[in-house]
């Protein structure tokens, strides 16, 4: 016979949370990019929303090239055109893509644009509400990327090559040099993705969320946490990880 009891001082495994796992207490402080039997039930991928369609590859949160800088909100720039004209091409890393996961559109002031830096730059509709990308520099937005006018889906399944958002010039070059390296950003995502899955695992089990059939029960397994946590916890979430 299954049961509930969780002993005093101890946390549920973000799993049973969610109504997947009938009982598990979590003994690795919901450092869940360690966790053998998460990486099992999610094949290794982070556990967010559906994304695309369940045929669109999801991107690696993990991945940053080292071509590019990178901002604590997680955006990255990367220089274009000739190496002096401090043109600089702007969008989402893979972190940011992957929780994400759904992009119905982004928008743009029309160019040209001048914008301070950590003044909101674009907009990306998630679904479920608007969230702003601030620009990691001031500068001239000279360009916008039109194909995602066309496939919006591009931020999240491919952030780093079609799915950039727009060109700017940056009014000064040299601040550029504040801005993280691939290692340190690559370094801030891991942390990130353990206060996101931390903070879903609190939620799920403050709230006591009760999914109906998981896979327990022979239902399939639970992977969007739109679901779980609802509309605007979501969208708290990602705006506190994504600026």
């Amino acid at each position: 016979m299954s049961h509930r009891i969780i002993p005093d001082g101890a946390q549920p495994c973000v799993w049973m949370s969610a109504g997947v796992l009938t009982y598990k207490i979590c003994d690795r402080e919901f450092q869940c990019d360690q966790c053998p039997l998460d990486a099992g039930l999610h094949e290794g991928t982070l556990v967010g929303s559906q994304g695309e369609g369940r045929s669109a590859p999801r991107c690696n949160p993990g991945v940053f090239p080292e071509n590019r800088r990178y901002s604590s909100g997680h955006s990255w720039l990367q220089a274009v055109g000739q190496p002096d004209d401090g043109r600089q091409r702007l969008g989402v890393d893979a972190f940011a893509a992957a929780i994400i996961g759904h992009c119905g559109g982004v928008s743009w002031e029309i160019p040209p644009c001048t914008v301070s830096q950590d003044e909101a730059i674009c907009q990306i509709d998630v679904g479920l509400g608007m969230l702003s990308i601030r620009a990691p520099l001031g500068g001239v937005t000279v360009d916008g990327n039109q194909a995602l006018h066309r496939e919006p889906g591009l931020l999240v399944t491919a952030p780093y090559e079609d799915g950039w958002i727009l060109e700017f010039q940056v009014l000064d070059a040299a601040g550029l040099s504040g801005l993280m390296t691939a290692e340190v950003a690559r370094d801030k995502a891991r942390m990130d993705l353990r206060r996101f899955r931390r903070r879903i695992a609190v939620q799920l089990f403050a709230e006591g969320h009760a999914l109906g059939q998981s896979m327990p029960d022979g239902g399939e397994l639970v992977t969007d946490l739109r679901q779980m946590l609802g509309g605007f916890a979501y969208m708290d979430l990602l705006r506190e990880l994504i600026h």
